[in-house]
């Protein structure tokens, strides 16, 4: 890898977000933002701030429309309705962070080891 370098566009946002952590937290973010970042230029989209998690951000989050969920389906099978949103959440997460697993993690508001604990048990590669 070359050193990485940081876009104007991300820098402003990165001055512009007021850090709930510590200097820690900024190394994260950095850290996370390098690996998803594409030739080694960090921009904003590679930014995962907490105001940009999947709480807040209308662009992360999983749709809250719940009409095409059918509750009914749970009926006398609820571990198999439940295992199948969770898949959706999981797979979305993957999707929106190109598959790094440490940044869905993060995205979901998991353990990096929780995440890896629901791969394998919904035989998610």
């Amino acid at each position: 890898h070359a050193k990485p370098t940081i876009s104007r566009e991300a820098l402003k946002k990165l001055s512009t977000y007021r850090f709930p952590g510590n200097v820690r937290e900024l190394e994260n973010i950095l850290e996370r933002a390098f690996t998803l970042c594409e030739n080694d230029i960090i921009q904003p989209s590679d930014l995962v701030l907490a105001e940009n998690r999947v709480h807040t951000d209308s662009h992360a989050q999983i749709p809250e429309d719940t009409s095409t969920i059918n509750i009914a389906d749970a009926i006398g099978q609820l571990e198999p309705f439940m295992e199948n949103i969770e898949r959706k959440a999981l797979e979305y997460a993957l999707e929106q962070t190109r598959w790094n697993k440490t940044a869905a993690a993060e995205l979901l508001g998991i353990s990096f080891r929780t995440l890896r604990y629901k791969l394998q048990k919904l035989n998610i590669d």
